[in-house]
C-alpha cells in the first residue's frame, strides 16, 4: 500500500536524516574553522603591509632613520606617575602618541583578529599587569627591538636604514609577539619592541595543531616591505637552538651581514 504524499516522515527516516547531518558537520566544522583561520591571516599580513608602508613614509620624513621600538607607537609608557608601564598596549584610556604612529593609516590596521581573540584569555599573563585596567588591547603588533638604535645589551643594532647591511628580506620589521609562556619565554606581549637577542620571541598563535599552542606559526614584515608567515625558533626544549641564528637569536632578527661578535 503506497504511503499518501501528505503523510510524514516515520521515526527512523528523521534519525537517519539527522544522523547525516551530524556527519556532514563533522565534516565540514574543522574545515570552516580553517577557512576562518586562513582569513583572519590574509587581514594580519594586509596589516602589517600597512606598517611597513608607515615606516617607509616615517624613513622619508626622518633621514633614513628608524624610530626607537620602544617608543614607536607609545611615546610614554607612563603617562602618569606610577603607572604600570606595561599595561600600555591594552588601556586605551591614554591615546597612542608615538612618532609612528600618525602614519598608520587606520585603527583597524593595529589588531590581528587572532591576537584579539586571544589577549582575552592572556592578555592579563604580561609581567606587571594591573587588574584594575582592562584588557582593551588597541595595538598587537612589535618592531624589531635591533632596529632604531646603535645597541641593545651588547649587540649592536642599526639606527638608520644604511645600517641594515643584512639583505632587507631577511631582516624583520614588524611581527606578533607571543601572547603566553613558554619555556625560556617569561615576558610575553609586554611593549612595542621584540627584542630578538633572546629575550623576546615571535608568537605560535596561528596555525596550532592538535591544541597545541606553542605549534603555530605568525606573521612578520620585512624592512623590503614583503610580510610572510613565520616560525619561532624557540623550541619547547629550551636548549634545542637548532633553528635559532647564531645559537641564541629569533630568526631574522639579527640587521647586519656578519654576525655579532661572541660575548
Amino acid at each position: 500500500m503506497k504511503r499518501s504524499p501528505l503523510s510524514g516522515f516515520t521515526l527512523i527516516e528523521l534519525l537517519v536524516v539527522i544522523a547525516i547531518i551530524a556527519v556532514l558537520m563533522a565534516v565540514l566544522m574543522p574545515a570552516l574553522g580553517r577557512a576562518r583561520e586562513q582569513a583572519r591571516e590574509v587581514v594580519c599580513r594586509q596589516n602589517l603591509r600597512q606598517y611597513g608602508i608607515a615606516v617607509t613614509m616615517y624613513l622619508g620624513d626622518n633621514n633614513q632613520r628608524f624610530p626607537y621600538a620602544p617608543t614607536c607607537l607609545v611615546a610614554n609608557a607612563e603617562p602618569v606617575p606610577g603607572y604600570p608601564r606595561y599595561c600600555r598596549w591594552h588601556d586605551p584610556t591614554w591615546p597612542a602618541d608615538g612618532p609612528l604612529w600618525r602614519y598608520i593609516p587606520s585603527n583597524s590596521v593595529n589588531l590581528c583578529p587572532t591576537f584579539k581573540g586571544y589577549s582575552k584569555t592572556y592578555g592579563d599573563k604580561h609581567p606587571g599587569h594591573d587588574p584594575k585596567i582592562p584588557v582593551i588591547p588597541f595595538f598587537g603588533y612589535s618592531m624589531n627591538g635591533l632596529l632604531g638604535t646603535n645597541q641593545v645589551d651588547q649587540d649592536k643594532g642599526a639606527r638608520s636604514l644604511a645600517q641594515v647591511t643584512r639583505m632587507h628580506s631577511e631582516v624583520f620589521l614588524f611581527a606578533e609577539e607571543n601572547m603566553w609562556e613558554r619555556s625560556g619565554d617569561k615576558s610575553v606581549l609586554n611593549d612595542n619592541a621584540l627584542i630578538p637577542n633572546g629575550r623576546d620571541w615571535f608568537g605560535t598563535f596561528h596555525r596550532t595543531s592538535g591544541g597545541k599552542l606553542n605549534s603555530g606559526t605568525v606573521n612578520a614584515v620585512f624592512v623590503d616591505g614583503h610580510a610572510q608567515s613565520v616560525r619561532s625558533a624557540l623550541k619547547e626544549d629550551p636548549t634545542d637552538n637548532s633553528e635559532k641564528e647564531f645559537g641564541r637569536f629569533e630568526k631574522y632578527g639579527w640587521p647586519h651581514k656578519f654576525p655579532p661578535v661572541a660575548p
